[in-house]
């Protein structure tokens, strides 16, 4: 099924930091990286590259903790991420990216929030765009916002960000966000540009949830075998599943079916 992706202005980090509205606080002090623990174990077992992830206290603009390689991952030291300015993590992106990432970032944002309760664990989000590594040279990373913590009015306070490095399977192409309800196994893509429309489509499908098991551990590089054992499910179940994504990606290896969903945003 071939559909327009959505269009988006790009928009400052001035402008985006209004996203999260005035100084809300929440009413008790918390340890956020208590609550969000969960889902970045969760993250990490299922991560498909070098990864590492900061919680961000959003009232303050201030990265207050973190993991994975930072370090291997970006020009920062440790102790310069966290703990700092949140601005720091913008200074190292693709200054052609930044205002993109910050257009879909608010979209997303504003999105979530006029979600009704009930739909809000089946949205998934991710960002495509490009930062600095060690050696100061861009690459792609995948980045995904998997948690966060609201006030009593129902605004951002904390939240949990997820950066993969993509570089494997992404070399060029454009800043690009997706967005997947799982709900109804509809995938949405988003471009930005300060042109008015774009002339291209894309290409989605609907990938279920147990292929979407089966795909993250060929992301990982898991035999058939493995991936088996790994589901409790037979071999011939797993290859099924792997030909079915094959062919409602068009793809012809697993390499092009993970390039596919990792662009569409099933990974």
């Amino acid at each position: 099924m071939d559909i327009q992706p959505t269009h988006l202005r790009p928009i400052s980090s001035r402008r985006f930091r209004l996203t999260f509205g005035p100084d809300h606080s929440l009413k008790s002090k918390i340890d956020p990286l208590r609550i969000m623990q969960p889902t970045i174990d969760h993250f990490r077992q299922f991560a498909i590259g070098p990864y590492f992830w900061f919680i961000v206290d959003l009232k303050k603009w201030k990265t207050v903790c973190g993991g994975g390689e930072v370090e291997k991952m970006t020009p920062l030291r440790m102790q310069e991420l966290f703990n700092d300015d949140h601005q720091k993590i913008h200074d190292i992106t693709h200054p052609m990216d930044l205002h993109k990432v910050n257009a879909f970032s608010s979209f997303y944002v504003n999105l979530f929030l006029s979600l009704p309760v009930e739909r809000k664990p089946y949205v998934k989000m991710a960002l495509y765009f490009r930062i600095l590594n060690s050696n100061n040279e861009y690459y792609w990373i995948m980045v995904q916002y998997p948690d966060s913590i609201h006030d009593w009015d129902g605004a951002f306070v904390y939240g949990l960000v997820f950066a993969t490095d993509i570089s494997h399977f992404k070399k060029d192409g454009q800043p690009m966000m997706s967005i997947l309800d799982t709900f109804d196994g509809n995938c949405q893509q988003f471009y930005c540009t300060e042109q008015k429309t774009l002339t291209s489509t894309l290409h989605t499908c609907e990938i279920t949830k147990s292929e979407r098991n089966v795909l993250h551990y060929l992301a990982l590089g898991f035999s058939s075998k493995e991936i088996a054992s790994k589901l409790n499910l037979s071999i011939k179940t797993i290859d099924n599943h792997r030909q079915n994504m094959l062919h409602k990606t068009s793809s012809r290896s697993s390499a092009e079916l993970i390039s596919f969903c990792v662009t569409n945003g099933y990974l």
